[in-house]
């Protein structure tokens, strides 16, 4: 095939007709998020109504669209689906899990000292660069700066000790020096780092922590669930296992305990004719929590379930049991009341011997 039947051959094909994108992906890795999303219903879009001053193709499809360029009536922008975190967030609120977040304790709707950004940098770094407006992912250039901006700083700490504490030069607390040097770097006599619009769109600058859920789960950590079947002790949800200690649930990648999942994993890796990744299973998730820089983590277990699974089964029963590959499953009630068994017949044993 030569050069111009390779052309023609491109040039009536569908791919010849697919747009070339006039930038890179508006979806792309930035620190920032400079890009506009558009939700709009079904009903508009039908109509190809996004709220935006051009239509767009049907082909664009429904639910969220993100662009970055300035809506204008005679250019349609650069426009790609984005309805991905949407459809996550509601499938994670429609499992009944409660996030947990260890950074805001308070409600963050409400001021206090441990919802506001200061304080939380502060409490998390212990260190003395958070008296200096820096944190844990400061680099050494960043400290470098800010020990140009106070050449004389061991002057300027002597003469303030002198005047607050003179009685430290005698006694000698490296407790009490400790004590003493945080209170001078957080005095207004150390030029300490400035925060501008720049460090927030720099990768590797000081980030604001996470203050509540994000908008995944407004449930209440400790209340009882209810469903059709009665209390709910534990939410199930189904996945898939993307490796030996890690699975996809919810659209989330979980870390699962590879002793409950191990078996469900060598049989769907080691089935003929299957990839591993088209098997759903079922696990339990026992927690779900945020993290400072607002990345969901779940922790899940496997359960057992199906027929290859279970050791006792009988083809003829009507019912089929579904037993859980952790013992935590269950209540504690019957936890204690399973180990007691052993422990009483142990103890009638002796009684009998005894007599």
């Amino acid at each position: 095939m030569n050069n111009q039947e390779l052309f023609n051959l491109f040039k009536h094909s569908k791919l010849a007709q697919v747009a070339k994108p006039l930038q890179k992906p508006l979806r792309g890795k930035g620190s920032v998020p400079t890009h506009q999303i558009v939700y709009t219903p079904k009903s508009s879009a039908i109509r190809s109504s996004f709220g935006i001053k051009t239509s767009l193709p049907k082909q664009i499809g429904f639910s969220h669209i993100v662009f970055n360029d300035i809506d204008n009536p005679k250019n349609m922008p650069d426009v790609e689906k984005y309805s991905g975190p949407h459809y996550n967030r509601l499938k994670f609120q429609e499992s009944g899990l409660v996030l947990k977040n260890y950074y805001s304790e308070k409600n963050p709707l409400f001021p206090s000292d441990s919802t506001k950004i200061s304080a939380n940098l502060k409490s998390s770094v212990d260190s003395v660069i958070a008296e200096l407006n820096l944190n844990n992912e400061s680099t050494p250039e960043d400290v470098r700066q800010i020990l140009k901006r106070n050449p004389d700083l061991y002057e300027k700490f002597q003469k303030w000790l002198t005047k607050n504490s003179p009685e430290s030069y005698m006694t000698n607390m490296p407790s009490k020096l400790k004590k003493l040097a945080r209170e001078f770097l957080s005095s207004e006599a150390v030029s300490k780092k400035e925060f501008s619009l720049s460090d927030i769109a720099n990768k590797g600058g000081s980030k604001i922590r996470i203050q509540g859920t994000g908008g995944f789960s407004y449930n209440q950590r400790g209340r009882l669930a209810n469903s059709p079947n009665g209390i709910k002790n534990g939410v199930i949800m189904p996945g898939r296992m993307v490796g030996d200690r890690e699975a996809a649930i919810g659209g989330f990648i979980a870390n699962v305990n590879d002793r409950t999942t191990m078996l469900q994993y060598n049989y769907s890796k080691n089935f003929p004719g299957k990839h591993s990744r088209q098997f759903v299973m079922p696990f339990k998730v026992n927690d779900a929590e945020i993290t400072d820089n607002g990345r969901v983590k779940l922790y899940a277990d496997g359960v057992k379930v199906g027929s290859w699974m279970l050791k006792g089964y009988n083809p003829d029963a009507s019912e089929v049991t579904y037993e859980a590959s952790n013992p935590n499953f269950e209540s504690a009630g019957e936890r204690n009341r399973k180990d007691n068994v052993p422990l009483e017949s142990l103890l009638n044993l002796i009684s009998n011997s005894k007599k």
